[in-house]
């Protein structure tokens, strides 16, 4: 795990800027050549949008203004030999990560955006406005790691980065991967099999020379090429194998340093050895002095020259390792040393050199012909570039695309109801709150009834109080046609005087009852009325039925839209596929065409550039007889000048 720190450092001129604003909505965004897929957040303390989150860090990083280094930022990349992390996983990462480095009680956030990597934003500044010190936080973040990569079964980066050679990873990777060549592969990428090879051969040609090691080369099928210096000194070498090539056709030549550091020349001449560079010329002499052909007629020094241009190819690396063919005459191998010698033989011996047969002219369409080459107005160099584009572009279709088919997945089987929707769960949910409420909703029920019963009681306690009253203030004579007294009444309106208080308390107290009820069903459910819910969910079957059906409604509109993305991206994939076919095609047809054709289309896309004038550059046209803008000349206005007041 490679941990790269980085502190965000506040202007002078702008001393409330937000940094994390910046770097929230970079890791959220598409990134600079467009390398962000799926951003999201994994772990952190803050929620929210990714604007609302960088707000919240940049405010607490804010109650601190004197601090220049508010906004603590890391990136926690894994090699290609880890794999790719599920996002559960990164999220523990992150959080022992923030904790190991003691900055857990300070607003912290992580985002991924890509397979190998997250991006870690945090302030410095912590809940209660106290400062985090990140004093050694280099050391200790990589302790921090270290210990992580024990806990998850990581590759050590301390083990990592002292291994013999560069290994292959990211671009070159993907590529030998298309190529049939990986790690999952019985054939292992090129790189990696030029190392095994070329230290093979090297361990056979212990102590013999280069001769036997380049020797040994040939045999076991790798291309070289002797990096020699003007002066005869020997720099190293550059491999490559017949089949690797790049976009465009073109061979790829590593240099020994870049295979492996023990294959560099310092180390690698201490194991083979290092001939003088003076004993080719002997030998290569020697050769030609006992061929059976007939030098007897031939001045030395022809024979010195000859050798001399064969020997500075053969140091300058200019070699191609062919052969002609056995009904070929030696003078046309594709050799360039051996041809010159074959000829310079042939002319000793009076031969007549044969000539080297002109290469047949192929009829190949001119890059006008768009339906035929649609891409032969684009440029030699620009190709290679192109290809790039279409392949990265139509890997990023390929990641969206399987993104949407996996959601039309997911909401297909809402569609078909096998999976359980929002508003099933929420209906679900909230029967299980008011199940929960359900004691309080019954006791705040039976309150309000006892209360109510109160009142009532209240009401005729109090009618009976006023007749009462009222009868009391009668003459003895109207009390005895009423049938009572005087002194029955004063009885009866005291005894429902106390009933009526003793009613009120009690409806007090039932309504004091039902308040707290209420107020304990909302704890407890969370509902605000929960009662009215618990009535709703009375007719449970219906409710469900509806919830059913909107849910499998919303299940089927998202998976048509998902499938017809996905059909829109495959199309655009294919589209991009066929560019790169026919990028290519129209790279190797350059490749293989004639030479004077190549000019000449060379020369016609250059004068069709040249014809095209610029945006900017362009004026509008004057009427004809009317001079242009830039050189009308203004007459003196009035008032003005020399002349003006007199």
């Amino acid at each position: 795990m490679i941990v790269n720190v980085t502190k965000a450092r506040k202007r002078k001129a702008v001393p409330a800027r937000s940094k994390a604003v910046g770097a929230v909505l970079y890791d959220f965004g598409p990134g600079r050549r467009d390398e962000h897929i799926n951003p999201r957040a994994l772990a952190g303390n803050v929620t929210g949008t990714p604007l609302q989150i960088a707000r919240a860090i940049d405010h607490t990083a804010r109650r601190r203004p004197e601090i220049t280094s508010p906004i603590w930022r890391a990136s926690l990349s894994l090699p290609d030999e880890d794999g790719i992390l599920p996002d559960a996983q990164w999220a523990v990462i992150a959080a022992d990560f923030i904790a190991g480095m003691n900055f857990d009680s300070a607003p912290w956030v992580a985002v991924r955006h890509g397979d190998d990597h997250i991006h870690l934003t945090v302030s410095r500044v912590d809940w209660s406005g106290q400062l985090l010190s990140d004093r050694w936080d280099y050391r200790r973040a990589r302790e921090v790691a270290d210990r992580l990569e024990e806990e998850h079964g990581l590759v050590r980066a301390r083990d990592r980065f002292k291994q013999e050679g560069p290994q292959v990873r990211n671009n070159e990777l993907e590529a030998a991967k298309r190529r049939g060549r990986g790690p999952d592969t019985p054939v292992p990428p090129e790189r990696e099999e030029l190392r095994q090879i070329i230290r093979e051969v090297r361990d056979a040609s212990r102590g013999l020379g280069r001769d036997a090691f380049e020797s040994g080369l040939e045999d076991a099928g790798v291309s070289f090429r002797a990096n020699v210096a003007s002066t005869g000194r020997m720099n190293g070498y550059s491999f490559s194998l017949p089949s690797w090539t790049d976009a465009v056709g073109e061979q790829v030549w590593v240099p020994a340093s870049k295979v492996a550091r023990d294959l560099r020349w310092a180390q690698l001449k201490t194991v083979v050895g290092e001939l003088p560079p003076d004993t080719l010329a002997p030998r290569a002499a020697t050769a030609a002095a006992t061929s059976p052909t007939r030098v007897d007629n031939v001045h030395q020094d022809d024979v010195a020259e000859f050798v001399d241009q064969a020997v500075e190819m053969m140091r300058q690396g200019r070699i191609e390792r062919g052969t002609a063919l056995p009904e070929d005459h030696p003078a046309l191998s594709s050799d360039p040393a051996a041809r010159i010698l074959a000829q310079w033989k042939a002319k000793a011996a009076g031969q007549e050199v044969p000539a080297e047969a002109l290469p047949t002219p192929q009829s190949v369409p001119a890059w006008t012909d768009k339906r035929r080459r649609p891409y032969g107005a684009l440029a030699t160099d620009a190709i290679p570039g192109e290809i790039k584009k279409a392949r990265r572009q139509a890997a990023t279709w390929q990641a969206a695309a399987e993104t949407a088919l996996s959601n039309a997945r997911s909401w297909d089987g809402q569609a078909t109801g096998a999976v359980t929707g929002t508003r099933v769960r929420d209906l679900h949910k909230l029967r299980a709150k008011v199940a929960a409420a359900e004691p309080h909703i019954a006791a705040e029920v039976a309150a309000r009834n006892e209360a109510r019963d109160a009142d009532t009681a209240t009401d005729a306690a109090r009618k009976i109080w006023r007749t009462a009253n009222r009868l009391k203030s009668l003459g003895w004579l109207e009390l005895r046609r009423e049938g009572t007294s005087r002194k029955a009444e004063e009885k009866k309106a005291a005894t429902a005087s106390t009933a009526i208080h003793a009613y009120v308390e009690q409806a007090q107290q039932a309504r004091s009852r039902a308040a707290d009820a209420a107020r304990a069903a909302r704890e407890a459910s969370g509902l605000p009325n929960a009662e009215a819910d618990a009535k709703r969910l009375e007719q449970w079957p219906e409710l469900l039925a509806e919830a059913q059906r909107g849910d499998q409604d919303e299940g089927r509109a998202h998976r048509d839209a998902e499938q017809a993305r996905a059909q829109d991206l495959a199309q655009k994939i294919r589209g991009a596929e066929a560019r790169v076919g026919q990028l290519g095609a129209e790279a190797e047809l350059r490749r293989t065409m004639p030479e004077g054709q190549r000019k000449a289309e060379g020369r016609a896309r250059r004068d069709a550039a040249l014809q095209k004038v610029p945006t900017s550059r362009r004026r509008k046209a004057s009427p004809p007889g009317e001079q242009p803008a830039h050189l009308r000349r203004r007459g003196p206005s009035a008032g003005r000048g020399p002349t003006a007041g007199r």
